[in-house]
């Protein structure tokens, strides 16, 4: 907006408003006939916004390596049973789904000159990062009994206890950075970026740098050590470059001040939560079965190395189409275009399904699935956000933590799954990870992993996102938060 010095505070806002719809959201007309708007809603410079967005580069080095090469580590390195391996994989993300819960009541209850969020990025970070490395560490002269609880031990102290802490701060960081639901897709679509360019480098570099390394457990660890120490640098970045800038419109209605039997209440209240867990929950029992592609590209295309080219074919249209999704959300919102991505996806598998064997068939299905992800990957984060303004707009009392860990309990539960179910279907196909070839069963195990779950779960996620209908309350929702916030402050 530009200014002229001749034009007061209130005619500079009023002008902004009836050019700039986002802008109006977060302005109110008082009595006396100003216009003041909420800085909350405020656009964030880019040095801040990639600060946020980089956190995701860390979550993905470690939350990536585990999801897509842990049970391959477990079962062709460690030498685990793919049935064992699943299970433990289960049990532990069971464990880190409670953990959500606990650590996300306490980051409600977290009132520091930080904010409730970052103070927990910065502590968590050394944490997950130590026990990242040592789950990669699995010593080579244990005994079978001993190898597995040695996994079980680190995979739920890394994922359940320090990834839980980081990630569930970080998401929880979205809806206190801005209160502009426009600009939370902005920061999620830096994030996603990120995050996308980050799962790329890992699923295409990893087994390069782990042969290069020379193979074998020694590799596994220097890999791990790698990829943890620029996760550290990141987190780091996230909580020196951003700011946390929305508070609750009455001191009375911090979270940190209420018991945590109301805050329950409050939030079990509020019907797009289970909604948001469900949701959360499919998305990444397709992220944790997303591990299957490298039995995939070894058993069905028989050639490894295409992992990579799959990889690419997934994440690159992402990658561009996702700087699109600001300015459609915009107009659209977020319901009708996730609904269309997931019709696309839907498509993109059934090209697949013409002959799961043939190269081409699955690289152009591969490429159509990565186009209907784009919305989904734009809005996943930000529609939390809003369920936490809804949450606000209808009690009156926020609860960003515990809300996201409905987000990241589902995010938990569901790669536990997936990677269970990987596990679990691949020893009932009677996969064998010594066998030059693999038995019938066992690669078409490998192909309804790779094309039918993810055809299920995209129509499971459609019917979640046809009733979340957050969108059609969005104008109103924000316009009565930004009242109440401005009311309290000229009080």
């Amino acid at each position: 907006m530009s200014h002229n010095p001749e034009q007061t505070t209130g005619d500079q806002l009023s002008a902004a408003v009836t050019t700039d719809e986002e802008f109006s959201l977060h302005t109110v007309v008082l009595p006396d006939g100003d216009v003041v708007h909420d800085p909350s809603a405020d656009r964030l410079k880019w040095r801040e916004r990639i600060s946020y967005g980089v956190g995701d580069v860390g979550g993905n080095l470690v939350f990536g390596l585990i999801t897509s090469f842990l049970l391959f580590y477990m079962t062709d390195t460690v030498g685990i049973g793919a049935a064992i391996a699943g299970t433990l994989l289960l049990l532990g993300r069971v464990l880190d789904g409670t953990m959500d819960l606990i650590l996300g009541t306490l980051i409600d209850k977290t009132s520091t000159r930080w904010g409730k969020a970052r103070p927990w990025i910065l502590f968590s970070a050394p944490f997950l990062v130590v026990t990242f490395v040592l789950l990669f560490s699995v010593p080579a002269g244990l005994g079978q009994t001993s190898k597995e609880a040695f996994t079980f031990i680190f995979y739920f102290l890394c994922l359940g206890v320090g990834f839980v802490a980081s990630n569930l701060a970080y998401h929880t960081l979205l809806s206190v950075i801005t209160s502009s639901s426009k600009m939370r897709v902005s920061l999620t679509v830096v994030r996603t970026m990120c995050a996308l360019v980050t799962a790329l480098a890992v699923n295409v570099i990893t087994l390069p740098i782990i042969k290069a390394f020379g193979g074998g457990r020694t590799a596994w660890t220097l890999t791990a050590l790698i990829y943890g120490g620029i996760a550290l640098i990141t987190f780091l970045a996230v909580f020196l470059g951003t700011r946390e800038r929305v508070r609750p419109a009455k001191e009375s209605d911090r979270s940190a001040k209420r018991p945590l039997g109301q805050l329950l209440k409050i939030l079990f209240s509020n019907p797009y939560f289970y909604l948001g867990f469900g949701f959360f929950l499919l998305v990444f029992v397709g992220a944790g079965s997303a591990g299957a592609g490298v039995y995939f590209a070894k058993d069905v295309l028989h050639n490894t190395t295409q992992y990579s080219f799959l990889s690419f074919a997934t994440l690159g249209p992402l990658i561009i189409g996702i700087w699109f999704m600001p300015a459609l959300i915009g107009r659209l919102g977020k319901r009708t275009p996730m609904l269309v991505g997931i019709g696309v996806t839907l498509v993109g598998v059934a090209i697949t399904f013409i002959d799961p064997t043939n190269f081409t068939f699955v690289l152009i299905g591969s490429l159509i699935r990565a186009i209907g992800a784009i919305p989904i990957s734009a809005s996943i984060f930000a529609l939390i956000a809003d369920i936490v303004d809804y949450g606000e707009w209808k009690s009156g009392v926020r609860v960003d933590g515990m809300t996201f860990a409905a987000a990241t309990a589902g995010q938990n539960f569901g790669a536990g799954l997936g990677v269970a179910l990987v596990g679990w279907l691949l020893a009932a196909g009677h996969y064998n990870a010594s066998a030059a070839t693999q038995p019938a069963s066992a690669t078409s195990v490998e192909i309804f992993l790779y094309l039918g779950l993810p055809a299920v779960i995209a129509v499971l996620q459609g019917i979640i996102i046809y009733f979340i209908k957050i969108d059609k309350h969005m104008p109103e929702m924000q316009r009565d938060l930004t009242a109440r916030r401005i009311a309290v402050a000229n009080s």
